[in-house]
């Protein structure tokens, strides 16, 4: 094929009736037959999907094409995208098979992948476009009832897809901008006449309104200031403050440092003499135990030798002199141990009242750090009392300042003040008044006047080219309207050739007829068929009949053949209303005509397919599944 790229197969995966099916096509002319119901028309709906015809997406919702009981359907098309001369057709692709797939899924989300690779549907239609495959041109994918539409379509329509089909719109493209841009250069001159007009009546008023515009500019250089001046002056007020209660709160966080310092040394020195008191406490306590310890024992020594010294009077009564001697030996060592333990009581009494002197004479001491540390904390609860009253202070100064920061970005380079606000607000009045009694003034007044003479002669100039614009540009309306009518003539006279031929083939003429060829706009195609010896008559919905119009668009598709740009182009139910003899009339120039390109035929009748190069494919539909198969030609 010319073109370098065709489609070799379709492959549905759960869209409609298929569940999935695998659709080779070949170049030259493709037959899709079966009964009515088949899924015979699904197989272009399909292809046209995938392409991102509009009619289709406008004309049913997208998600109702998916196989019942299934969440998505995928269309794939695989073009034959082997080198020619050393390039391949789509040149973005390396493979020799370009795949383009659209997705379709039950929750609304559709998109394409070409190559495996998410794509947008402007990249496909550019794509397509480059090979003039338009599918939303119904001289190139003609779906079923599709022929009544072209029936119903206007002339200035079916002029408007030929051209489209056959690449002619290049053509039209070049009036249509030839033809804005004269539209374009007579407003442009109608515009500087009209300003021409004005500037010779206005020039006296510009000088008026000069004088105006300078003292205006004076006092309103005067008024940017002093409303420069007076969002400084606000702006150095908060500063200031703010200034303030940072040095505030500088001091205060310097004085919680100092009093965190003072109470840390105050704790330890707390820490120190509590561990000292009570090491003297507990001394206390085992000087005191030891003391009773010791009385205890010597209370009972001296009733011991008050025993004794019973017992020797007895035994001395009695006589019993040596027993009384041992007795008395018994009654000297407690009173020796009598004496140890008074003098121990006396140490151990003499301890416990230097521990008492101790703990007296330091107690102060201790109590005096106890009371230095709450101290300390109150004073730091007031420090941190006013480092958060100075903080929330700091924080409104902060919020005025940001209020104020959008003025200050309009303010300019800072200005240093001293001057009250009320005083910058006064003097503002003074100049606003100045400037209202001077009247509305054009900001423009000052270029208008300097350069109104200057201006004046430029738009005459400017008017003389544009005069000339104009002239040119009317000449290559006419001139680019001529080649378009000459190509459009050029291109029906080609047309009625072979459209007059093949309409002979069925007993019939036809012609295609150019009208209003002076007016882009207005331009259309008529075509004109006349059947049974009778004269041709203008072809519409009502003149003929359902097979008469079938005829005579599938002759004039015929007809147009060659000329197409796009290497696709598909009729469904071609031979519908048609009687057997055109039927077969026109399938048989259908096989001759498409052998230099690819056409997907379908039909619901049977023909009589002989010719090996037309390729055959069956469809048929069992238990609500449709299916495909190849049938060479007999």
């Amino acid at each position: 094929m010319s073109c370098g790229i065709w489609l070799k197969e379709i492959i549905l995966e759960n869209f409609m009736s298929y569940e999935y099916a695998r659709i080779p096509l070949k170049p030259g002319l493709n037959l899709i037959s079966g009964p009515n119901g088949a899924g015979k028309s699904s197989i272009l709906l399909a292809i046209s999907v995938a392409l991102g015809q509009i009619y289709t997406e406008r004309s049913r919702r997208l998600k109702d094409l998916i196989r019942r009981g299934e969440d998505i359907a995928r269309i794939t098309l695989a073009f034959d995208n082997r080198k020619i001369d050393g390039m391949r057709p789509i040149s973005f692709s390396d493979a020799d098979t370009f795949l383009l797939s659209r997705y379709l899924r039950r929750d609304g989300n559709y998109w394409w992948e070409a190559d495996y690779r998410r794509v947008s549907y402007e990249e496909v239609s550019r794509l397509f476009k480059e090979f003039g495959l338009d599918p939303n041109n119904m001289l190139i994918i003609m779906h079923q009832n599709t022929m009544e539409q072209f029936c119903l379509t206007t002339p200035q329509q079916k002029l408007k897809l030929l051209e489209d089909a056959v690449g002619f719109s290049k053509y039209r493209e070049r009036v249509i901008e030839a033809r804005n841009r004269l539209e374009s250069i007579i407003s442009e001159d109608e515009s500087i006449t009209a300003l021409l007009g004005k500037a010779e009546e206005s020039l006296g008023y510009w000088k008026e309104m000069h004088d105006k515009y300078l003292l205006r500019k004076e006092l309103t250089a005067r008024l940017d200031w002093l409303k420069r001046e007076a969002i400084w002056a606000r702006i150095l007020k908060q500063e200031s403050v703010q200034s303030a209660l940072e040095e505030r709160l500088k001091l205060k966080e310097r004085a919680l440092d100092v009093n965190a310092e003072e109470i840390e040394r105050t704790e330890k020195s707390i820490k120190q003499w509590r561990d000292k008191l009570d090491s003297w406490k507990t001394g206390m306590k085992e000087a005191f135990y030891e003391l009773l310890q010791h009385e205890k024992e010597a209370t009972s020594i001296e009733d011991l030798i008050t025993h004794l010294q019973e017992m020797e009077a007895l035994l001395s009564e009695l006589g019993r002199y040596e027993e009384v001697e041992r007795w008395r030996m018994r009654e000297k060592e407690a009173e020796r141990r009598l004496e140890q333990l008074r003098e121990m009581i006396m140490r151990a009494q003499s301890d416990l009242g230097a521990l008492e002197r101790t703990i007296e004479l330091n107690l102060d001491t201790y109590i005096s750090y106890c009371v230095k540390g709450e101290v300390l904390k109150i004073k730091r609860e007031l420090i941190e009392s006013d480092i958060k009253e100075i903080k929330v202070e700091l924080e409104k100064v902060s919020r005025k300042l940001r209020e104020l920061e959008p003025l200050r970005k309009n303010a300019g380079e800072r200005i240093e003040t001293e001057r009250k606000q009320s005083e910058i607000e006064h003097e503002i009045e003074l100049i606003k008044a100045k400037i209202e009694a001077l009247g509305d003034i054009p900001a423009e007044t000052e270029d208008i006047y300097s350069s109104y003479g200057k201006l004046y002669e430029e738009l005459k100039a400017k008017a003389e080219v544009v005069a000339t614009n104009r002239r040119e540009g009317l000449k290559e309306l006419e001139t680019r309207t001529k080649v378009w009518r000459d190509a459009i003539m050029e291109l029906l006279n080609s047309v009625n050739r072979s459209f007059q031929e093949i309409m002979a083939c069925i007993g019939a003429t036809g012609m295609a007829r150019l009208v209003n060829p002076d007016d882009i706009e207005d331009a259309g195609l008529e075509l004109y068929v006349g059947f049974r010896g009778s004269p041709p008559v203008l072809f519409d919905y009502y003149t003929q009949s359902g097979g008469e119009k079938t005829a005579s668009i599938m002759a004039f598709l015929l007809a147009i053949q060659q000329l197409i740009r796009s290497p696709f182009r598909a009729v469904d139910e071609f031979d519908i209303h048609m009687d057997p003899h055109n039927r077969e009339e026109i399938y048989r120039k259908m096989v001759s005509l498409m052998r230099d390109a690819e056409c997907l035929l379908i039909t619901p009748g049977q023909l009589t397919v002989s010719d090996p190069s037309v390729h055959v494919i069956v469809v048929q539909k069992t238990r609500g599944k449709s299916e495909v198969k190849e049938v060479k030609p007999v």
